[in-house]
């Protein structure tokens, strides 16, 4: 991928399955010639005869006498993601239809792009930095509002722009004892060993603030965990199949019916969430229901978050605040279920009385009917995402690879400063001191990408999918 960039590559470029619009995505200086084969425009007008930006109405033809109504979008090359002659074809989303353009494309003369060759295109033409590169991977896999937002801060480069100060503080320092090899018969001294400390310890202390307010990217890529806790026949596997459109558990009048945890994606405001359901918890249970509410009480424990599940139509239990008090750092809300059975004073009276144990946000719904169900997805997403102002705000994300880099460099600094705090002359040293500095700045240089060998590029586009 990295080196053969001047042939043509076609993928398929929107999601995989049925959609309204499909998207078919071409790259390359032949890509031009190739659409004047199999786009004919509504208005007659050759491809090749227009400048870029621009979209034309017309028709691909898939095969003689199988035509099919399509949009073109012409870039051209270099005002292209890629810096190439880009085009895009819009059509019905029948994965087939797709299927036998992306193929008759090929048999024009186009191959089948590589996961992320697109990007890497755009990379290695200078259009991206190396961070906004792994920002488009993760704009893909962004789930939930503070993963978008993790990754429009690593698109707009201030990361590397960050880095890119101290390397440039680093590159002078190497310079400086550099020539004190050159120069080492003139009596000249480039930088005293005080200052040259000095800027060493400035310079790792900037790269460890960097590495101690940067949140980790790959922690943002876990979806966040949601138990539904309670006693038995609360309605929580009712409340699980409601809220998740699934019929993952069985729901029946007789206790115990759940044992097991059970699991299911569950669709939030603003994001994606793994919904659980266990065994309720009830102090006379014993054999094996006793243990699978040992289960559910370790389960609770390990979750980021917990929905305390409380039967409106029976006497509130003190073993579920006993189970909230234990746990009282996982944030939690209180779902109270079976509203359909009171009256709306009965109701009022129960609220309070649920609010007044400060739990957490109280919810009332009716798993039965669905009343009140989509107030409570928006109570659980707000309190679950009460601290990503924490995580994201404005302070920077590091992927696993940009923090190895930082890492490293820091390492490289520390065994600088303790060089240059031995006794003797810089030039006692110098040639160890220009080494690790050296070090430290190529280490930088694969945080930035002003470092680059085809073994971390592969790292970075490894995780792209095919089309983008």
């Amino acid at each position: 991928m990295f080196d053969v960039t001047h042939d043509d590559i076609v993928a398929i470029a929107s999601a995989p399955g049925y959609g309204r619009l499909g998207i078919v995505r071409c790259s390359g200086p032949g890509v031009v010639s190739i659409a004047e084969l199999i786009f004919i425009c509504a208005d007659a007008t050759p491809v090749a005869s227009l400048p870029g930006f621009r979209r034309m109405i017309g028709y691909v033809e898939l095969e003689p006498g199988c035509r099919v109504p399509a949009e073109l979008y012409l870039f051209r090359a270099p005002r292209s993601y890629t810096r190439q002659d880009c085009l895009e074809f819009h059509l019905p989303g029948s994965p087939t239809i797709l299927q036998m353009l992306t193929q008759c494309i090929i048999k024009l003369g186009a191959r089948t792009a590589e996961p992320g060759e697109f990007t890497a295109r755009a990379f290695l033409a200078g259009g991206l930095e190396l961070t906004q590169a792994e920002s488009v991977a993760a704009l893909i896999r962004a789930r939930s509002d503070a993963q978008l937002d993790a990754a429009r801060r690593l698109a707009d480069g201030r990361l590397a722009q960050r880095v890119g100060e101290v390397m440039e503080r680093l590159a002078e320092l190497v310079a400086l004892v550099e020539a004190e090899i050159d120069f080492a018969e003139e009596p000249i001294e480039f930088i005293s060993a005080d200052e040259l400390r000095s800027r060493l310890l400035s310079l790792h202390a900037e790269l460890r603030l960097l590495l101690s307010s940067a949140d980790s990217m790959e922690r943002l890529d876990v979806l966040p965990r949601i138990l539904l806790v309670g006693r038995s026949n609360a309605g929580k596997s009712t409340l699980m199949n409601r809220l998740t459109g699934l019929n993952r558990a069985i729901c029946s009048p007789i206790a115990g019916t759940t044992r097991d945890v059970l699991s299911a994606p569950l669709r939030l405001p603003r994001g994606q969430a793994v919904l659980l359901d266990a065994a309720g918890i009830d102090a006379q249970s014993e054999g094996l229901l006793h243990q699978a509410g040992t289960l559910t009480a370790a389960t609770a424990a390990r979750v980021d978050m917990r929905c305390i599940v409380v039967d409106l139509s029976a006497e509130p239990d003190p073993q579920l605040r006993n189970l909230a008090a234990s746990h009282f750092e996982t944030p939690s809300v209180i779902i109270a279920n079976k509203a359909d059975l009171l009256s709306a004073d009965e109701l009022a009276e129960m609220e309070c009385l649920l609010q007044s144990a400060r739990i957490g946000p109280v919810c009332i719904v009716s798993a039965r009917t669905g009343a009140g169900l989509d107030a409570c997805l928006h109570t659980i997403t707000d309190r679950l995402h009460a601290n990503d102002a924490n995580v994201g705000g404005e302070s920077l994300m590091l992927t696993a690879r940009q923090r190895e880099g930082v890492e490293s460099a820091i390492d490289r600094l520390v065994d600088c400063v303790r060089l240059a705090q031995k006794k003797g002359a810089i030039l006692d040293h110098a040639d160890v001191l220009a080494f690790e500095l050296r070090d430290a700045l190529q280490a930088l240089g694969t945080v930035a990408g002003s470092v680059t060998t085809e073994e971390l590029l592969g790292r970075v586009f490894a995780n792209f999918c095919i089309g983008k």
